[in-house]
């Protein structure tokens, strides 16, 4: 059977996954909001247990809490949608870009994101204000993304839980896209462990006015190799039931700590398509330098990228990207 015929995706399949997850979010009683939560280290009581073994438990522990800190302050200081996504603090984030790409005129823009903790709702409700919220949820975000599709968004974050291993969240709003485009989104995330490498699973589904229901899957894997030194691998699926394909990407990060106010990333991916035939769409190569320029609110960053189109026949296209960035609000 053709793989279409196979896959195929309905508005009433989504809504029923998304209530699914809602109620088994609110009734599980690992991560129930109204129930007692065990401690972050407390391991489950019914797991095996290796009696002289135990005195390891804790340097274990200690390991794994280095490499989910150290991945969370990298991801806090490039701005990472993830920290984004998963931070409790208001904060309004303002980028001012200049783009330079091969063979097009020099560009100057900028965006803005930000939200807001509603007084009196126990920081559980946010009010949202986003550019580009699509690019920046993409494995393949870039700035060149960000500056060619320029669009805002507003609306309402509920939190419904969040802790060191599962956080959920309901948002609902509408995107400024030639028009108004009403949404919303669901998403869940949950982080394993396992021995050196942290896991983190997160799914969301979604559906726009414009472009219906779809649902997108994404993997991370993250390895902390040295003192200074993260390696994160990144897996993405998106399904839109307005395309009835799968639009895939997998991405490599290597990040490096160079001092507290300095750090890059060298990224190197390939995004794809399943329909009409599974292809390779393009390759990417980039960096990105970060500098904190001024306290924790003014930071400069560089960043050359390499794209190798299939619609260029693969020849390299280049660009090089300067932006600054001014942090309002907790950081």
């Amino acid at each position: 059977m053709p793989f279409h015929q196979r896959a195929q995706f309905h508005p009433a399949a989504a809504v029923a996954a998304w209530a699914l997850g809602v109620v088994l979010l609110s009734n599980s009683t690992g991560i129930r909001a109204d129930a007692a939560a065990p401690p972050a280290d407390a391991p489950p009581a019914d797991d095996p247990a290796i009696e002289m073994l135990k005195p390891l438990d804790r340097g274990r522990d200690l390991a794994s809490q280095q490499v989910t800190d150290f991945a969370n302050w990298l991801d806090s200081f490039f701005g990472d949608d993830r920290i984004y996504q998963e931070s409790q603090n208001s904060r309004l984030t303002l980028n001012l870009l200049h783009v330079n790409r091969e063979g097009k005129q020099p560009r100057y823009d900028a965006n803005v994101q930000g939200k807001l903790t509603l007084p009196n709702t126990e920081r559980r409700v946010k009010l949202l204000f986003e550019s580009n919220q699509e690019d920046r949820q993409a494995q393949d975000a870039s700035l060149l993304d960000t500056v060619d599709s320029q669009e805002q968004s507003v609306g309402l974050r509920f939190i419904k839980k969040t802790t060191a291993w599962w956080r959920a969240h309901t948002d609902i709003g509408v995107r400024f896209r030639g028009g108004l485009d009403s949404f919303v989104r669901f998403r869940l995330r949950r982080l394993f462990e396992l021995g050196p490498w942290n896991l983190r699973v997160t799914q969301s589904l979604f559906w726009y006015d414009s472009t219906g229901p779809g649902e997108t899957t994404r993997f991370d894997a993250e390895w902390r190799i040295a003192t200074s030194y993260l390696f994160r691998a990144s897996s993405q699926a998106t399904w839109l039931d307005q395309n009835r394909y799968f639009d895939l990407s997998q991405y490599f990060f290597l990040f490096h700590d160079i001092s507290r106010r300095r750090a890059v990333i060298y990224q190197a991916g390939v995004i794809g398509v399943t329909e009409p035939d599974p292809q390779t769409r393009s390759y990417a190569l980039s960096a990105r330098l970060r500098q904190q320029l001024h306290r924790d609110w003014l930071f400069f960053e560089i960043s050359p990228r390499i794209d190798y189109l299939r619609e260029n026949a693969f020849q390299p296209q280049r660009s090089l990207t300067l932006r600054l960035e001014v942090i309002f609000g907790a950081t």
